[in-house]
């Protein structure tokens, strides 16, 4: 049985959000890259261990007293930056003929979006279409879902799967999601406003607290990589007896883990043949905090680049737009860097890879390329 670990990054909290989230990318995972496929996801979860940070200290847009320079603030006023921008020509399949993968991105990741907040697993319907996404970009395909279209209503048909002979009307959930991504791409133009940037503080806070408790030396570190450890070896017991391999995904701080981790298997207690068959740290900072001597601490003070032995191959993905991803070959041998286009704003990219059909088809790639899975 080919082993699966994900080891999750900052932010993440237990609760039915993080259950819904876990339930639909682990579906999408187990049906867009290993379909046939007898494969075991493991996530161990490891957010508990970081201490609950007071929401108080994020309130800064609501302070009683201002530290002002008496800037006339109508200044700009509704011309200039601050006047809207629409385009009543502004859609999905106007974007779609530019650029199909980002087009095909944007409405697939919002169905699943949508599920994860109603709290609901993916439908057959949507996980039929995230599929038939996947495959069309692996095929080169994307375009064949808007060359011609004339409305949202042939889109939504599009993405239906041949095999599945159900029609998507604009009531459906994939229909849904069409329409909404016209909405959402005509919203990110139109929305202007500072105030958009006080929603960032607390996701930064988190980032920051979740990382600092990790890089202090500490009872709660040893705690965290207890855990990951934990199912590290349930995968390697478990691909070893039945011969096959192991495959590691750690987004942003689940990457710094397990490349921590990796670094010295042997010293983290892991057995001394522990092999990974392929690793992607997604949206991650290795290579940062790597660079500072962190984690992942170099033996001597050569100019070399370290290597992870245990690591068959290794690829680290990240959106350039992503604040809290970097890339990792400047302090690590033998690691891929790769740039992906998660199609959203500042700070959803640090979030959204995993949500992207583009995504899949890539990972999927990388697997049957190292000979993980067989191509179909």
């Amino acid at each position: 049985m080919t082993q699966l670990v994900f080891v999750h990054g900052v932010a993440t909290r237990a609760g039915a959000d993080y259950d819904t989230t876990v339930r639909n990318r682990t579906r999408l995972f187990t049906e867009a890259v290993f379909e046939n496929v007898d494969v075991q996801i493991l996530n161990p979860y490891w957010g508990g261990e970081s201490p609950i940070i007071d929401k108080r200290v994020f309130a800064t847009a609501s302070a009683d007293n201002s530290f002002s320079l008496n800037i006339d603030n109508s200044a700009g006023g509704q011309g200039g930056l601050g006047k809207p921008v629409l385009d009543s020509d502004l859609s999905i399949i106007a974007i779609g003929n530019q650029s199909p993968i980002s087009a095909i991105d944007t409405i697939l990741s919002g169905a699943v979006d949508t599920a994860d907040q109603e709290a609901r697993p993916l439908n057959d319907e949507e996980v039929a279409a995230f599929k038939r996404a996947v495959n069309l970009i692996d095929e080169g395909g994307a375009q064949s879902i808007f060359t011609g279209a004339l409305d949202e209503a042939a889109i939504a048909k599009r993405l239906q799967d041949d095999d599945e002979p159900r029609a998507f009307s604009l009531g459906s959930k994939i229909g849904q999601a069409v329409t909404a991504a016209t909405d959402k791409v005509k919203n990110a133009i139109s929305s202007v406003g500072s105030k958009v940037l006080k929603s960032y503080s607390p996701a930064i806070g988190v980032f920051l607290g979740d990382v600092f408790v990790y890089l202090n030396e500490g009872e709660t570190r040893e705690a965290i990589r207890a855990i990951v450890l934990k199912d590290l070896q349930e995968a390697y017991d478990t691909a070893k007896a039945k011969g096959k391999p192991v495959v590691l995904v750690g987004h942003s701080l689940g990457g710094v883990i397990l490349t921590d981790i990796l670094s010295d298997p042997k010293g983290a207690g892991l057995p001394e043949d522990f092999k990974v068959a392929v690793l992607f740290t997604v949206g991650s900072q290795p290579g940062f905090f790597a660079s500072l001597q962190l984690i992942a601490k170099k033996t001597t003070s050569s100019g070399e680049r370290l290597k992870l032995d245990c690591v068959g191959a290794w690829y680290n993905v990240f959106d350039p737009i992503d604040p809290f991803a970097f890339r990792a070959d400047g302090y690590f041998e033998d690691v891929e860097d790769v740039e992906f286009d998660s199609v959203t704003g500042l700070m959803a990219a640090h979030s959204a890879y995993f949500t992207r059909p583009q995504f899949y088809a890539r990972f999927r790639a990388c697997l049957i390329k190292h000979g993980v899975l067989v191509p179909s």
